[in-house]
């Protein structure tokens, strides 16, 4: 084997080394609004939903946000709607306008494309 080949080969190990540490959450929308609606959600909605993607499950049947913004018929619109107002038998759900829309526009920027 030539030392080009070897050096290609060990850039190669190297590079898929790296990509195995780099960090599995990236986010589609580092809007500063986006961040906002994380820091609401993790004040306000963490203790029923999964608010950051993650290998493990909630305690309860609310589904994850990256789950819910992945819906099809989801969109800023929708979740607007639903965060401003109570939802499910809990008190103290529903959020004003502004912020229920910072945390639409964070769930939504959980979305694959």
């Amino acid at each position: 084997m030539s030392g080009t080949a070897n050096a290609w080969i060990i850039s190669a190990v190297i590079a898929a080394a790296c990509l195995a540490i780099v960090p599995r959450c990236v986010f589609a929308d580092p809007s500063p609004k986006a961040a906002a609606g994380l820091k609401l959600a993790q004040q306000y909605c963490v203790e029923c939903h999964q608010v950051v993607p993650s290998n493990k499950k909630s305690w309860t049947d609310a589904p994850d946000f990256d789950a819910i913004a992945n819906r099809p018929n989801t969109t800023i619109a929708s979740l607007d709607a639903t965060i401003e107002k109570p939802h499910m038998k809990m008190l103290n759900t529903e959020r004003p306008a502004a912020e229920a829309n910072e945390i639409a526009l964070y769930i939504m920027s959980l979305r694959k494309h």
